[in-house]
């Protein structure tokens, strides 16, 4: 095997952990290692969306928007990056579908709040008008969640360790 075969494999094996984390910090379960569709273990409301992950994907094509605007879903990119100093980085990419379009949201970061709450948030916030997204019964635009650069970095950090930690069966309390 060569070099960048494993490391393509260790880069999908890393997307898959960051799936089913994925999963484990909303109210999802993953089905197979592509879909998220609502935990009804607790009777939620039926009115929670089902989501499409694609690990090691990131979304490039015009023609994932045109599919994704005509099922009327949202499909989220998973990727597991490597920093500069070989951190390991949970990369997403959104495919959010609404009124019959879709817009690609590239280079987000997951982000948590102080209650749990999990968001995908810009890379890069020095651009007006980027879009944050929450999970809350589905992958909603929501405000931006961070109160300042501290708290901002508090939250991709502790969203980081949640989402690349091995054998966590927990939701965070």
């Amino acid at each position: 095997m060569t070099k960048k075969e494993t490391k393509g494999r260790a880069s999908y094996a890393g997307a898959l952990l960051i799936c089913r984390n994925l999963a484990r910090l909303t109210v999802y379960e993953m089905v197979g290692d592509q879909i998220l569709i609502p935990d009804n273990g607790d009777n939620q409301s039926s009115t929670l969306q089902s989501l499409i992950l694609m690990p090691g994907v990131q979304l490039a094509s015009d023609e994932m928007v045109r599919g994704i605007a005509k099922l009327g879903t949202t499909a989220i990119g998973v990727r597991c990056l490597r920093s500069r100093d070989d951190q390991r980085i949970a990369d997403f990419a959104v495919l959010f579908a609404a009124n019959g379009n879709a817009e690609r949201f590239a280079a987000m970061r997951a982000w948590i709040d102080r209650d749990g709450g999990l968001y995908l948030i810009p890379e890069d916030t020095s651009e007006a008008g980027s879009a944050c997204f929450k999970f809350d019964r589905g992958l909603h635009i929501a405000k931006q969640p961070w109160a300042d650069e501290a708290d901002r970095r508090r939250g991709l950090a502790e969203a980081m360790v949640l989402l690349l930690a091995e054998g966590t069966d927990q939701r965070p309390s």
